[in-house]
């Protein structure tokens, strides 16, 4: 730690928990009063959100392609054998299906007109 710590027990039992294992401190310390930038918000998120659900997508769908037969009168029997041979495939398709809408609604949507608004407000 950098700085001086500002908790303060308030209780008996605190104080004494603090003088044996100050484990009430290190948490005040690391999630409380945890010292970050001032223009830390949301909305600097939705690129780190938008990386971590590609990742997904990407992870996902390689593991269901390794499973999918691309052929006309097989496709509906192998996404039904991922569904119900798969281990966990029922989870890999619904994280992969629902990933997708949540990429575009909760991430993409809300990212580009602020990174639109932000190129159009910078020097000519």
């Amino acid at each position: 730690m950098s700085g001086h710590s500002t908790y303060e027990p308030r209780t008996g039992a605190e104080k004494w928990l603090e003088r044996r294992l100050p484990i009430i401190r290190l948490l005040h310390d690391t999630a409380v009063s945890y010292p970050t930038p001032r223009n830390l918000n949301y909305f600097w998120t939705f690129g780190a959100i938008l990386t971590f659900m590609l990742v997904v997508q990407i992870v996902t769908g390689v593991v269901l392609v390794m499973h999918y037969t691309a052929h006309v009168d097989l496709a509906f029997s192998s996404v039904e054998g991922i569904m119900r041979d798969v281990n966990y495939g029922w989870l890999l398709r619904y994280l992969h299906a629902n990933g997708a809408s949540m990429f575009f609604r909760r991430g993409v949507h809300p990212h580009l007109p602020r990174s639109l608004l932000r190129v159009l407000q910078g020097t000519p």
